[in-house]
């Protein structure tokens, strides 16, 4: 009996290893254990004969064992398979498939499933499991949220989650990447710091980055990017003030709420303006955005209430229907009657007017597809996406850490704006505070070794916030470039296929000294 209780505790501390069983996989495991020990048993060897090569041998034998009839009742049961802890180590699963990834270990604190409980430390304590409706874990509708960790810095605010599926999830598309994205639809953090409504989540994005780890398991992280709720704006106002601004141009308000982008362009053609954008509007002007907005500092420790009223898939492959042939054949045939042809290359030789005609044509025909499928306007559809219902409803603690942030205050901006005024690193993002040059420029930042910094995936960052993962960023190189030319023509330099060989010329890093229309070299250190 004693070799049997001695025999299990290994089997378990070697299956179990960086992660405590919950109760329902215990018992499962348990009874892994006693096959194991009969199996054990037929193989013994008696009296004092027995060799210590042998006994490790066996040990291990039965190890093994153990791990391939654990397996086995894994696969054969994914719902038992997706009760393995995985809360409290989420960001360790993702590793660096996460767009912001690095060793959160020492940063993310995970969640205890309610205060009585004792969360896990990293140290092997108690993580919670996932069950209905606790503190942090709810289900809805066989689909099962479980929050895992937190960390918030000065920057951004992370919250990871584990969600299961009784039924399992359906196909989902993947990306350019291999990500698998969920969607949690329509989700809304509030802040209790900021008396703002509530604020979409994850900065105005709601996908998760994470994947799958089986057919009915899904690890992901949102990220909500905290500039949105360091402050608090008049929207109202702001507004109100916006069609005064067009009523004194001679705007109506009949123009205004019955065509919206007809009332734009005219707006733009009487200002000499080229797009309706809050900065053009305001350099002749018109309302400034600015005005309209505090500044609300974020606390050391806040609250955070997390809705989520739809869990959304894309499907990997899509059903929508085909093109009705009729729609098809109308269009062919007016342009076929305006002596327009069909394909690529003839397109590229039309006039403005005789776009404008394909324009018209080709929207009628897709006006008239969504008049013959309704649903595929709607986002989700039944065509494209799955989902799962709601609402999944969340309130926690969050403590920010501001280990490892380092700000390099700048201050360095012309009288157009275009400048650095800040660049801030935490241990997972660097952060570029560029003073707002707007749609006309693109910042880039590139590490150590000469190399653009990624932007995070699909984490929902934005274009100035730009991931560490494993670079070495103890000196960047951030530049501001003319956005066409940047898309046209610099980033192509990098990113064709013979880069290799033209580095050996010109680095990219020189190509941007050249032709970049700002550059500021900023230190950190190793």
């Amino acid at each position: 009996m004693r070799e049997h209780t001695r025999l299990d505790k290994e089997i378990q501390e070697t299956m179990t290893k960086g992660f405590p069983v919950p109760e329902k996989v215990k018992n499962a495991q348990d009874a892994a254990f006693a096959r194991i020990r009969d199996m054990q048993g037929s193989k013994e060897i008696s009296g004092e004969r027995k060799k210590r090569g042998n006994m490790i041998f066996k040990i291990c034998t039965g190890l093994a064992a153990a791990a391939v009839v654990f397996l086995v009742v894994c696969v054969a049961d994914p719902a038992f398979a997706a009760q393995i802890p995985l809360v409290g180590r989420v960001f360790g699963a993702l590793g660096d498939s996460l767009g912001f990834s690095g060793d959160y270990s020492g940063y993310a604190k995970p969640l205890e499933k309610d205060s009585g409980d004792t969360g896990a430390d990293g140290t092997g304590g108690e993580v919670a499991v996932q069950s209905e409706n606790t503190l942090y874990s709810q289900t809805k509708n066989g689909m099962t949220i479980t929050l895992s960790e937190v960390y918030c810095n000065d920057v951004a605010l992370y919250i990871s989650m584990v969600l299961t599926s009784e039924e399992g999830f359906p196909d989902t598309l993947t990306d350019q990447e291999g990500r698998q994205s969920l969607h949690l639809w329509d989700s809304m953090i509030k802040f209790d710091f900021n008396p703002q409504e509530d604020l979409v989540a994850t900065g105005g994005s709601d996908s998760l980055d994470g994947r799958f780890l089986d057919g009915h398991t899904y690890v992901g992280v949102i990220r909500s990017d905290l500039s949105a709720s360091e402050e608090v704006i008049d929207r109202a106002g702001y507004e109100s003030a916006w069609n005064n601004f067009m009523l004194s141009l001679g705007i109506t308000e009949q123009e205004l709420g019955e065509d919206p982008a007809g009332a734009h362009e005219r707006a733009c053609q009487i200002l000499g303006i080229d797009d309706m954008t809050d900065e053009s509007l305001a350099r002749v002007g018109g309302p400034k955005w600015e005005d309209y907005k505090k500044e609300v500092e974020v606390p050391e420790s806040f609250k955070v209430k997390l809705s989520i009223p739809m869990v959304v898939g894309d499907k990997a492959d899509p059903d929508t229907p085909e093109m009705p042939e009729d729609l098809r054949a109308a269009y062919e045939q007016g342009m076929r009657e305006n002596g327009l042809g069909l394909t690529d290359e003839a397109y590229k030789g039309f006039t403005d007017e005789q776009k404008e005609i394909e324009h018209q044509l080709f929207t009628e025909m897709w006006n008239g597809y969504g008049q013959r499928f309704p649903e595929t306007n709607e986002h989700p559809n039944k065509y494209e996406n799955w989902w799962a219902e709601g609402p999944w409803e969340f309130s926690l603690d969050v403590d920010k850490n501001s280990e490892g942030t380092v700000v390099k205050e700048i201050n360095d901006v012309d009288d157009n704006g275009l400048g650095l005024v800040s660049v801030t690193k935490t241990p997972f993002e660097i952060i570029v505070d560029d003073g707002q040059p707007g749609a006309d420029y693109f910042t880039v930042a590139l590490d150590a070794d000469g190399d653009i910094l990624d932007y995070g995936g699909n984490s929902n960052s934005s274009t100035d916030t730009f991931a560490i993962q494993d670079r070495d960023v103890s000196r960047i190189d951030i530049y501001i470039c003319d956005y066409i030319e940047y898309m046209d023509e610099l980033k192509v330099y990098y990113w064709s296929e013979d880069y290799e060989e033209k580095k050996k010329e010109k680095t990219f890093k020189q190509l941007l000294d050249e032709r970049a229309l700002y550059h500021k070299e900023v230190v950190f250190g190793e």
